[in-house]
């Protein structure tokens, strides 16, 4: 059993990560979908910040995050640091639970709402989906699962040791 546990996190890490991955082709070329949903939010909330920045910043952290969830970890674990792998793993789930954390929270409580545009003509959207949403949702989930599963080695490395 602590062999499936010590494996469990590397899906869980490739599924966010691809996820993550895959936005970015959206995030960093100006699809009209990040733009709209980083628009929408500064509109609503008057920061100006959201668009055109937010893309950026969120896409950059998704990133680093998918860095720490797999590559730095896989890099390490031929390296024979594997418990330096699991602390990069655990940093980037609590990156990614951070970043979902604030998409579920916007998705939800603000006029963005569950769907969001997916096609596009003449500049308007022609078809909307909760895949982002769902996405989110899930690569939550997961960050919370990676988080739980290297517990030992966020306690005795992280802030959350006790004292």
């Amino acid at each position: 059993m602590s062999s499936l546990l010590r494996i469990a996190p590397w899906p869980i890490a490739f599924f966010i990560s691809a996820v993550f991955l895959d936005s970015l082709r959206f995030k960093f070329t100006g699809h009209p979908t990040p733009e709209h949903i980083f628009t929408t939010l500064r509109d609503w909330s008057g920061i100006g910040l959201f668009f055109p920045a937010g893309p950026w910043i969120i896409g950059l952290a998704e990133l680093a995050s998918s860095l720490l969830l797999l590559v730095a970890p896989a890099i390490l674990f031929f390296a024979r640091k594997q418990r330096l792998g699991e602390a990069s793993q655990a940093l980037g789930a609590l990156i990614a639970i951070g970043v979902m954390s604030g998409a579920i929270i916007f998705h939800l409580f603000t006029p963005l709402g569950v769907e969001t545009p997916v096609t596009w003509e003449n500049g308007q959207p022609t078809s909307y989906s909760p895949a982002l949403f769902i996405a989110a949702c899930f690569s939550w989930v997961g960050a919370a699962i990676i988080l739980f599963l290297r517990r030992e080695v966020v306690q005795r490395h992280g802030a959350l040791a006790p004292a």
